[in-house]
């Protein structure tokens, strides 16, 4: 009577059923094809980076498992109608290429110091003895520039890649790059050479820049995210520390 009982209950309610509370859900989420390591690296199969340990380490609690797909920032705001992704990472309302119509933001992941890195010989320079500014392509220039672009005063070069702005900076070609320091110093280590070469501009403001992400269809899966966030704030902070990432709120101004 008891077998019986059982098998009545499978037959109302199927396998698929009751365990469809386990099922992993699948997610694309567009990434922009750069390696700015450590803050993120999409460039090869093995991503790495800090944005990937955070939303690895979020879909791992949550069954949701995130493909991302390496996307060229000169499509930036058509990543979602040409690719059928569900998120854009990073994103922030600010940037200037950031207009895409009914779009959600979620919390900032973390808050990056984009700093300007100089030779180290050249630490002491003021923002007025600055001429040329190394850029990555598809970054919005801080608004400290905005007096000086203005003037005539300041060119920004935009390049594609950290490595060639680095070999810019080692070379003379610019006085300075607006980027964390500690994607620099990465490079420099790739490129065999001692990271101390390099150092912050003490003389110029650092700006924090929110990296957040965005979408467009799945609102419930960004409160979830957006909650994970805020729950784990202090160890998303404590890994940033580890990766030499300068985050959190200690900058001159946060966009």
């Amino acid at each position: 009577m008891f077998n019986r009982f059982i098998l009545l209950i499978l037959l109302f309610f199927p396998i698929s059923n009751l365990a469809i509370s386990s099922e992993i859900k699948h997610l694309r989420v567009g990434v922009e094809a750069m390696n700015y390591y450590p803050v993120m690296d999409f460039t090869t199969p093995q991503h790495r980076g800090l944005l990937s340990d955070i939303m690895t380490d979020f879909g791992n609690s949550h069954n949701i498992s995130f493909e991302f797909i390496p996307l060229p920032l000169q499509r930036f705001n058509h990543w979602f109608e040409d690719n059928a992704i569900d998120f854009r990472l990073p994103d922030n309302p600010r940037w200037t290429q950031s207009g895409t119509p009914g779009l959600i933001y979620g919390e900032a992941l973390i808050t990056v110091c984009d700093t300007s890195v100089v030779l180290t010989e050249n630490s002491d320079m003021t923002m007025d003895e600055i001429t040329k500014l190394g850029l990555l392509y598809g970054f919005t220039p801080s608004s400290k520039w905005r007096e000086r672009r203005a003037e005539g005063t300041l060119t920004i070069a935009n390049e594609r890649s950290v490595r060639i702005l680095t070999r810019m900076l080692l070379k003379g070609l610019v006085d300075a790059i607006d980027l964390n320091i500690a994607t620099i110093k990465s490079e420099m280590v790739s490129l065999g050479l001692p990271e101390d070469l390099v150092s912050v501009a003490k003389n110029v403001p650092a700006d924090g820049v929110k990296y957040r992400i965005s979408t467009q269809s799945k609102p419930e899966v960004l409160a979830k995210l957006n909650h994970y966030v805020v729950e784990n704030r202090e160890s998303i902070d404590a890994k940033a520390r580890e990766y030499g990432i300068a985050a959190g709120t200690n900058c001159d101004s946060l966009h």
